[in-house]
């Protein structure tokens, strides 16, 4: 349609987005950035969200703009709860309000109520020119601290604060009755402050405690800054009915740069040690909830270094034994991965534990339920609903009955290629086809994962769950239910079942009179899963980068004006969102790859090395990833790991019945298999029982022993239980000299 066929408020509005973005391209032209590539411009100073609505591109989108609204009066209360008043006569009209009428004044509300909130608002136009971004944040210091006291915000107090009022700030060391304070390894944080070992508590900030607390932290303004929207303007509803596109807090280049700088995000950096501190800059800027990732990833690598030398070792002494004696070899090792598991999940959840404190989530702290946007309580118990959870579970053991039937059937097919090596099996000599046959196991899990994740994760997120949470528990259930039997049932087979049934490899083999052809196998189709599985990770991640590539250059192409820049925040805008598929399928990898080490590191030791190897690489991966190739994920409190942790304790306890099956009867480490079966099977059974009771027993008084928490992470508790208070009483008594109520924390 020509522009005259528009009325003047219309056109007033197109100019002004038009001249507002204009003079922004402007001043802003000689900050510019390259962003995978790609020359933009910087707007992401001084702004925490931004806000996308979709505007009329005359000629394009006329029909969408021109369709008229069905109840638009509800829809307007809906979109916006809280307002007492009617919504503008226009809604009431008899011709109805048209969809372009509706967004505009839903934009022009929008802005107003964060403008209530405090702050400052920027609006500029794509450069296609078919959408409005509104981006805002809280320079202000006024502002801000109504905004801090109103939303209950929590702060950390300055470690000086307790030297003031004559105590000692906790540390995670302690030396007789003085905690040591040290500095770390990189001694500033990203927001240049020292960076030291202390644990000061966090307090609800009010200006009377100004002087003895920082300034708040980044990550806890979006947090509050989302809430305190919600109260006013239903964000998630409006971009499910599509007045809003896109809602997502803003990366900072600077800040992004300065870990690139530290090697945190620099994929050309794969060889390094992963310092146990990073984590703490990664929760200065993306939050607790994936530092708590990356604490579980660093740990994990580290803590692979041990077995993963010992592993090297290996090979060069078994050539001085034989297989009986190698066999000694591997069942101390795999008996020591037994306790190593143990070990590394209590140490790993007491470090993490003292992180969360440090990272502010320990104490009394409380979530915000966020309902998920497409939720529908009318739907809850509905035969739909029924009928799509039924149909979800009836999907989950097809894929694992699938499983089951080709990791028998290549096992069979197998044998009987060995035991016919001079034949031929599809117009091929049974040589050849025995070497592709090692690969079909890989292959069958590969493509079935490829057919049942996604399959999974798109039926998870159709059912009617009501939070986040309940999506993510669903969606780990569900795929690790698959995943458990897909990953690991083709590589227990050949230990627990082939030798029983079908018989080992090798001639003369009976079932169930030796174990080495199954061993050699196993062996050799644990180091070409582990191979491959690392590859297609990377391959993964790496596409996932080709493709923002493309995306980006293709969005440049469109641009109405020759002139006009792509902005960083248009490009944030066409990143991939971090949910709860992505996190879900992060863990998934480093978990699946935990219980191969704890079931199968007697088998093929080596995976400990390839392990340590590919993790270094792939971490610097996934941070790149979630710097450049995700929008910034919205901070959320987060008490750990959730229910990983619960199937990382599950794999562990099956790895010591692995181990011990492996040892006693695959090793025959007792060489009780050539006497009598029935008695040499009724000792072995006696010694497995005794080794697998003697280790779970082992692994759950270390646990229990363990506890919840760390000695220093009670010291840091109870110190700051003892003074808090005192500190924040005396400040408060000297600012008003009129004592208030004691403060929660």
């Amino acid at each position: 349609a020509p522009l005259a066929c528009f009325t003047p408020r219309v056109m007033a509005d197109i100019e002004n987005v038009r001249s507002k973005s204009t003079e922004q391209h402007k001043l802003l032209r000689k900050d510019t950035i390259h962003v995978l590539g790609t020359e933009v411009l910087r707007n992401d100073k001084d702004h925490l969200y931004a806000i996308v609505f979709p505007i009329r591109v005359p000629g394009e989108n006329d029909e969408q703009f021109n369709e008229i609204v069905p109840d638009a009066e509800e829809r307007w209360k809906e979109l916006f709860p809280t307002e007492a008043d009617d919504p503008m006569d226009k809604m009431k009209a008899s011709t109805g309000v048209t969809w372009e009428t509706f967004t505009r004044e839903v934009r022009e509300n929008v802005v107003k109520y964060i403008g209530w909130l405090g702050c400052e608002v920027t609006e500029f136009k794509s450069v296609d020119e078919d959408e409005i971004f509104v981006l805002f944040g809280m320079k202000d210091q006024k502002n801000l601290k109504r905004f801090l006291v109103e939303e209950e915000a929590r702060v950390r107090m300055k470690p000086e604060a307790y030297e003031w009022h004559k105590f000692q700030c906790p540390t995670d060391k302690k030396v007789g009755k003085d905690f040591v304070r040290e500095i770390e390894t990189d001694h500033y944080t990203l927001r240049g402050r020292d960076h030291y070992n202390d644990y000061p508590a966090f307090v609800r900030y009010t200006p009377e405690i100004d002087e003895i607390v920082e300034d708040v932290e980044e990550t806890e303004m979006l947090r509050i800054l989302r809430h305190a929207l919600r109260k006013y303007c239903r964000v998630q509803l409006m971009e499910q009915v599509g007045v809003v596109r896109l809602f997502f807090p803003i990366h900072k280049w600077e800040e992004l740069q300065e870990l690139y700088k530290r090697g945190w995000n620099d994929p050309s950096k794969p060889v390094y040690y992963p310092k146990a501190h990073m984590p703490d800059h990664v929760a200065e800027y993306f939050g607790a909830h994936v530092a708590s990732y990356f604490h579980f990833y660093n740990t994990l690598t580290r803590w692979l270094i041990i077995p993963g030398l010992i592993s090297v070792i290996f090979p060069f002494v078994r050539v001085h034994f034989g297989p009986e004696k190698a066999h000694f070899l591997d069942s101390g090792f795999g008996l020591m991965m037994c306790l190593w598991t143990t070990i590394f999940l209590a140490h790993n959840k007491h470090s993490l534990n003292v992180k969360l404190l440090k990272w502010g989530m320990g104490g009394n702290v409380s979530a915000v339920t966020i309902v998920r946007k497409n939720f529908k309580d009318e739907k809850r118990g509905t035969w739909l609903e029924t009928c799509r959870g039924l149909l979800h579970w009836v999907l989950v053991i097809t894929f694992i009955s699938e499983t089951i039937f080709v990791s028998r059937w290549i096992v069979q097919y197998r044998q009987q290629i060995f035991d016919n090596i001079d034949g031929t099996t599809w117009g091929m000599k049974n040589v050849d086809v025995a070497k592709y046959f090692k690969y079909l196991i890989t292959a069958n899990i590969k493509i079935v994962e490829m057919v049942f994740t996604p399959l999974s994760i798109y039926l998870s997120k159709h059912e009617n769950h009501r939070t986040e949470m309940d999506l993510k528990n669903a969606m780990i259930l569900k795929l690790f239910a698959v995943k458990f039997v897909l990953f690991y049932y083709p590589f227990i087979r050949p230990i627990f079942i082939q030798p029983m049934v079908e018989g080992c490899p090798g001639a003369g083999a009976k079932a169930g009179d030796n174990f080495e052809g199954c061993i050699n196998d196993l062996r050799q189709d644990l180091q070409i899963f582990f191979v491959t599985q690392v590859v297609s990770a990377v391959g993964g991640l790496l596409a996932s980068v080709g493709l923002m590539f493309w995306t980006i250059r293709k969005e440049v192409k469109r641009k109405k004006s020759s002139e006009s820049l792509l902005s960083y925040v248009e490009v944030q805008a066409m990143l991939s969102d971090y949910d709860e598929a992505a996190e879900v399928s992060d863990y998934m990898q480093a978990v699946l790859n935990f219980g191969f080490l704890s079931m199968f590191g007697a088998i093929a030791p080596s995976m400990c090395f390839l392990c340590f190897l590919s993790n270094l690489p792939m971490k610097r991966l996934l941070a790149y990833r979630f710097s450049y190739v995700q929008k910034r994920v919205i901070p959320i409190i987060t008490v750990g790991i959730g229910s990983w942790a619960l199937i990382l304790n599950f794999l562990a306890f099956f790895g010591v019945t692995s181990t011990s099956f492996i040892v006693i009867f695959a090793f025959d480490i007792l060489d009780l298999q050539g006497g009598d079966k029935w008695q040499s099977m009724c000792i072995m059974m006696m010694f497995f029982f005794s080794i697998e009771r003697a280790l779970g027993v082992l692994k759950f008084v270390i646990d229990i022993g363990s506890g919840e928490k760390s000695l220093s992470h009670l010291r840091i508790e109870e110190c700051n239980d003892d003074v808090r208070d005192i500190i924040l009483a005396n400040q408060i008594k000297k600012v008003s000299a009129t004592p208030r109520g004691r403060f929660g924390c």
